[in-house]
């Protein structure tokens, strides 16, 4: 009931007899002053400040209008920020969260990867992890993701559209695109999968600084890379068949270690060398940002 309506004074009925067209009269002026203070034209009522008709005979919002239940005049504000075309007008519309801050924040990077000999052997590893958002905490299960192929660009997601955690299927693409193509979707992380491990045959080796090694076969290595040696002869085997070392790539099928060979007695034959695979930690997901592939880098 509007404020104009209890105020509004009816004409008292006349004690003792009244006609019957006296009777419809005093009806007919109540029923006009009810209605008269329920019109969103007049003035007068609440609606003036809340709804209230214009010139051009449209229903307008008024800035005294509020939602059921609240105290504060919210709804005009709302509506100010929300343009023609039905769109957030303004990032003031957004929580400050949102617009000045990150939209979630993850507890610890979760994603790691790590791949084994040959292409369809690269695996990805989520930790259990929670999130924090304005509202509070998510937090989520452990899972893998198996089948992958070493040496890639991965992006990991979960659709989770009610924000309710715990086991959910983690799957990975290598789309980026992917990971917004559903309202519902959480982005875990990126992660580029470690190279594949690979074992060559040595063919050479110098006695340098740095030691030179050469491989029956191109070996596709890059710089940078780690590796494992077995079974070389002599000082070479004393130095090189204990240990892991990272590799200068110079040829096809040459590279040189940083150890100083120039004492070393000449190479005889034998050996074999393989590229590790060490686990690889990808990048944040979550509203803590994008992940550049620039930053998805083996370690």
């Amino acid at each position: 009931m509007t404020k104009s309506l209890r105020n509004t004074r009816l004409p008292p009925i006349p004690s003792g007899p009244v006609s019957g067209e006296a009777l419809t009269q005093i009806l007919t002026q109540w029923q006009t002053l009810i209605l008269a203070a329920q019109d969103v034209r007049n003035d007068s009522n609440d609606f003036a400040s809340a709804m209230y008709q214009d010139d051009a005979g449209k229903v307008v919002i008024g800035a005294d209008a509020r939602l059921t239940g609240r105290t504060s005049s919210s709804l005009p504000t709302v509506l100010a920020r929300v343009g023609d075309n039905g769109r957030a007008s303004t990032q003031q519309f957004l929580p400050q969260v949102s617009a000045g801050n990150v939209l979630s924040m993850q507890d610890t990077g979760p994603v790691t990867a790590e791949a084994t000999a040959g292409p369809g052997n690269a695996e990805i590893t989520i930790a259990s992890h929670s999130i924090q958002y304005g509202f509070g905490v998510v937090t989520y299960n452990a899972g893998t993701i198996a089948g992958l192929d070493p040496d890639t660009n991965y992006y990991v997601y979960a659709d989770d559209p009610e924000y309710a955690g715990g086991a959910v299927t983690y799957l990975a693409t290598t789309n980026r695109q992917t990971v917004t193509a559903s309202n519902g979707r959480y982005f875990v992380g990126a992660v580029r999968t470690t190279v594949a491990l690979t074992v060559a045959n040595i063919s050479a080796a110098t006695s340098t600084n740095p030691v030179q090694f050469t491989t029956s076969a191109a070996h596709g290595w890059n710089t940078g890379n780690t590796v494992d040696f077995a079974s070389l002869p002599g000082n070479f085997g004393t130095a090189f068949n204990t240990g892991t070392f990272t590799i200068t790539v110079n040829g096809a099928t040459t590279f040189t270690v940083a150890i100083d060979g120039s004492a070393f007695a000449a190479y005889t034959s034998g050996g074999t060398v393989t590229r590790s695979s060490v686990s690889s930690v990808g990048g944040n997901g979550g509203g803590g940002g994008w992940v550049q592939d620039a930053f998805l880098v083996q370690f």
